[in-house]
C-alpha cells in the first residue's frame, strides 16, 4: 500500500488488506481488515460498507499502514486496536491479559442454562469479560473477581468501569496458595492449562504475546485443576458447582480422571467446532 501515487477509499483497502493478510497467512483476514479500518476511522464496521466509497486522509493511511505493518509481524490485531470482542461486548485488552476467545463463551451459555444463581466467583479473571458477561446477563446476584496478577486487575477494573459493572468484588488472590471465607454456588475459571512443554508449540502470537500465567501453570497442564478437585468442598455450597475451561478434546481424559478420583461428577461441553472446551463439576 502506498499513499503518495493512489486515493485509497474503504472498499478497496478491505479488498486490498484481505489480500495481503491472507498472502502472510494470517485468519480471518478480512475481518481483521475492517477492524483495524473501524478504529482509524472511528466507525462502526456497518459504517465501512454504507461509505465504502469514501476516501482516506493521508494521516489516516499512514495509521493504517502501521498498524498493518504490526499485524504482518505477528502481533494479535486485539493488542495492535487495544480490544477484543467477547459475548458481544468489547474490552479493552493489553499484553497484561489473555485476549479473550469466543470459544470461552461455552461457559456462559452452559451457566444461562442453569438456574441464577446467589453467589458467583471467577478465577483468573484477566480482562474481567467473564465476571462482566456474568453480571450484565444477570446470572448471579453477586459476583467476585480474582487474579493473581496486578496488572491484570488494572484491566478489568477498567472494563467493569466501562460497562458499568463496578458491583463486581474484585481482589488479588493466588488461588493456588490461599483460600476464601466463603463458599460460592459456582465457581467459573478459564484457567492456564497449557502445559509448560508445550509452550513451544503455540501460535507465535499466542506464545510471545498472552502472558504466560495465563497460559500455562508451569507444569503439566493440570495444576489448577487438581486443586479444583481437592477444595471442592470448601468452595463450593451445598447444590453448587464449578464451571471449568479445558484445552479441548486432548485435556479431556486427564480432566475427567481428576474429578472422578475426588469423587465428583463431570459433564462435558462442547463449542461450535465440536471440541470439548469445559467441564461442569457437581457433588
Amino acid at each position: 500500500m502506498t499513499t503518495a501515487t493512489k486515493a485509497w477509499n474503504i472498499i478497496n483497502l478491505i479488498g486490498w488488506g484481505t489480500s495481503h493478510f491472507t498472502e502472510k497467512g494470517i485468519e480471518n483476514a478480512r475481518r481483521e481488515m475492517e477492524w483495524l479500518l473501524c478504529n482509524v476511522l472511528g466507525c462502526a464496521r456497518i459504517d465501512l460498507y454504507l461509505k465504502f466509497e469514501n476516501i482516506l486522509k493521508a494521516s489516516e493511511l499512514n495509521k493504517l499502514r502501521t498498524m498493518v505493518k504490526r499485524r504482518v509481524a505477528g502481533e494479535p490485531f486485539q493488542h495492535i486496536i487495544g480490544k477484543s470482542p467477547f459475548y458481544g461486548r468489547d474490552y479493552f485488552v493489553n499484553s497484561s491479559v489473555l485476549i479473550p476467545r469466543a470459544e470461552t463463551g461455552v461457559l456462559i451459555d452452559r451457566l444461562k442454562e442453569n438456574k441464577k444463581v446467589s453467589t458467583l466467583l471467577d478465577v483468573g479473571t484477566g480482562s474481567g469479560c467473564i465476571a462482566i458477561t456474568c453480571a450484565l446477563e444477570k446470572l448471579s446476584e453477586k459476583i467476585y473477581a480474582t487474579d493473581i496478577s496486578p496488572d491484570a486487575l488494572e484491566v478489568a477494573r477498567e472494563n467493569m468501569q466501562f460497562h458499568k459493572t463496578d458491583s463486581i468484588h474484585v481482589a488479588c488472590h493466588d488461588f493456588l496458595k490461599n483460600g476464601f471465607k466463603s463458599r460460592f454456588d459456582v465457581i467459573i475459571s478459564n484457567p492456564p492449562y497449557i502445559a509448560a512443554d508445550k509452550m513451544d508449540s503455540l501460535q507465535a502470537e499466542v506464545r510471545d504475546y498472552d502472558p504466560d500465567l495465563a497460559l500455562t501453570d508451569g507444569a503439566d497442564g493440570y495444576v489448577f485443576f487438581r486443586c479444583f478437585s481437592k477444595r471442592f468442598d470448601d468452595l463450593i455450597s451445598p447444590g453448587g458447582y464449578m464451571l471449568l475451561e479445558i484445552g479441548g478434546n486432548y485435556h479431556k481424559e486427564g480432566v475427567e480422571k481428576i474429578f472422578s478420583k475426588a469423587g465428583l461428577r463431570t459433564t462435558f461441553i462442547m463449542d461450535l467446532q465440536c471440541d470439548f472446551r469445559a467441564v461442569e463439576v457437581r457433588k
